[in-house]
């Protein structure tokens, strides 16, 4: 299949994403056909493929429409879908059932219809006959889970809180109010946070919050129903409640309190895809634009820590409490167009504007002399920045930094992902550019969960990471921080990251330790020990073990060699 065709193949399936989003996988496939070709499996670039130092003017003509198209279909989407937020009524006289639009939907029932007629569990049905009956003034009304057999999925349940509001009268009616809460990672890793839940506790408190018994918690995790007994009660301790129903009636005003509910586009991912700023401050530059950096900890030895392409400066509790155990503080600034960081002034300039923002952070916090940190893609700009520093710097780490890039040697053993990645920004960065605005608002419904499964796809280690809520959480902060001004960090930055940056890593001598993951699905151990092998300079530490979220699941390595360069 010829350059041209495969091109005209990659941009009709673009154009079939806005009215059918599920289609954009096969967007991705054709994109990656147009870079590699009819793939074999050897990672090798069609011979075909043009090279585009910029933006192609005629792609981006395609982009702009593509894009234009899906914002007013996502505007249809959300104007034509209504709320979860269910309100039925129940006659205390005739036992007859009415309901909004948004309890049609739910329960799939056209109104008037009876009691029994409702997709509503047993206890729940009894629960309103029990309100319905009552003939003395109104006292309480009750809040319970209830399971809601809805046509919109088949093959589950959905788990709904109830509020039953008891009659005034035996001619007044029962209302019952349903609102279905997405208990998305996020949502789970902050109850986790707020109550001091353990990684397991967590799990078991999702499944009280899905409406399952003891028993099928225990089955569905393995487990006997002692242990899960045992830590039902660890749960009731931590969160101060007495029965497991108040527990969940806590969750469900958390819930609502952050506004997780998803009331106001029930076909979108309940999560917020915004950039944290808990530690963040800004500095105002000379050339008119505003540096937002983060001061991650409170120890007295400061190192500078340059981020990931797709990982933020944000990390774990546990290597929160190392850092503090080692008296380390992180001076972490957002480089241009990444989480709240103006952009630099042009694309060509961005790789410089890194190292003068770096140079004011630290100028204007009086550090004289610093150590430095890069993780993963700020390997590139981390050299950099070491280079200007000269004598000011201390010690250096590279934490899973990238490598300079060579076509030919490290596109076959890179995962598809990336592999398709460094192709769009050597060749095509309007594809690349393309695929984001594509996918982007794909994965805003899908959530972060999906868009994470998606890149770590082809590294168990890491997939297996993304059971721990608290982990999906800081990664889903990393990708805000990437996505926080659109697609341009991704570009800029991306083509940074896919360079061949030698000169730079030659250029700095001072003594560096580099941990390198020994399961890494992007640069392979053995590329990275050939090109650092004979440094003298470099002590070079392979952890087996761990892959891409290396910083995140070895916070003992990381912070002992953060201790030894600070």
């Amino acid at each position: 299949m010829s350059h041209t065709h495969r091109y005209f193949e990659m941009l009709g399936a673009a154009y079939e994403v806005p009215s059918e989003a599920d289609r954009f996988d096969a967007f991705l496939d054709a994109a990656m056909a147009y870079f590699f070709g009819d793939e074999d499996g050897s990672g090798q670039l069609a011979e075909d493929v043009p090279r585009h130092s910029g933006d192609d003017a005629k792609l981006e003509t395609h982009r702009e429409r593509i894009s234009a198209l899906i914002e007013e279909a996502s505007r249809r989407e959300v104007a034509g879908a209504d709320s979860f937020h269910a309100v039925l009524e129940v006659s205390a006289r005739t036992g007859l059932v009415t309901g909004n639009d948004s309890a049609a939907q739910l329960t799939g029932q056209t109104f008037p219809c009876r009691l029994d007629d409702l997709p509503l569990d047993s206890m729940a049905i009894a629960m309103i006959r029990q309100a319905k009956r009552t003939n003395q003034p109104q006292t309480q009304d009750r809040i319970v889970l209830t399971d809601v057999e809805s046509d919109m999925e088949a093959d589950r349940s959905r788990a709904c809180l109830a509020l039953i509001q008891r009659p005034k009268d035996l001619n007044d009616i029962v209302q019952v109010s349903l609102s279905y809460i997405h208990w998305s990672p996020e949502l789970m890793a902050r109850l986790r946070a707020a109550f001091g839940l353990t990684a397991s506790e967590t799990e078991i408190l999702e499944g009280y919050l899905g409406n399952l018994s003891q028993k099928e918690i225990a089955s569905k995790r393995g487990r006997a129903l002692e242990t899960i007994k045992g830590q039902s009660k660890s749960i009731l301790r931590k969160t101060g409640c007495a029965r497991m129903s108040d527990v969940v009636q806590l969750c469900a005003s958390i819930a609502f309190l952050m506004r997780q509910l998803p009331s106001e586009a029930p076909t979108q991912s309940a999560e917020t895809w915004v950039t944290p700023t808990r530690g963040m401050s800004f500095l105002n530059l000379p050339d008119g634009r505003q540096l937002a950096w983060y001061r991650i900890g409170s120890g007295s030895r400061p190192v500078l820590f340059v981020h990931g392409y797709m990982q933020g400066p944000f990390f774990t509790p546990d290597f929160l409490r190392r850092l503090r155990e080692a008296d380390i503080c992180l001076i972490a600034p957002s480089r241009p167009c990444f989480g709240y960081t103006s952009p630099s002034r042009t694309r060509d300039s961005h790789d410089q504007t890194v190292v003068r923002d770096a140079l004011a952070l630290l100028y204007h916090l009086g550090h004289t002399r610093i150590s430095l940190c890069a993780h993963h893609g700020g390997a590139p700009h981390g050299f950099r920045i070491a280079k200007a520093l000269g004598d000011r710097l201390g010690g250096m780490l590279v934490v899973g930094g990238t490598i300079p890039f060579d076509e030919e040697t490290h596109l076959p053993g890179m995962n598809p992902m990336s592999r398709f990645a460094a192709a769009a920004s050597r060749h095509a960065p309007s594809v690349m550019k393309m695929a984001l605005s594509v996918g982007l608002p794909v994965y805003r419904r899908r959530g972060t969960t999906a868009f994470l499964k998606k890149q770590f796809a082809r590294s168990p280690r890491d997939l297996e990471s993304l059971d721990d809520p608290i982990l999906r959480e800081v990664l889903s902060e990393g990708l805000y921080h990437a996505v926080e001004q659109g697609t341009e960090a991704w570009t800029r930055d991306g083509s940074t990251v896919m360079a061949d940056w030698r000169a730079d890593l030659d250029s700095v001598t001072t003594p560096l330790t580099w941990l390198k993951a020994g399961e890494d699905t992007v640069i392979s151990t053995e590329h990275v020990q050939a090109l650092l092998g004979h440094r003298e300079n470099v002590d070079l530490k392979i952890l087996p073990g761990h892959a891409l979220n290396l910083i995140h699941t070895a916070p003992d390595d990381v912070c002992e060699a953060l201790a030894q360069i600070a």
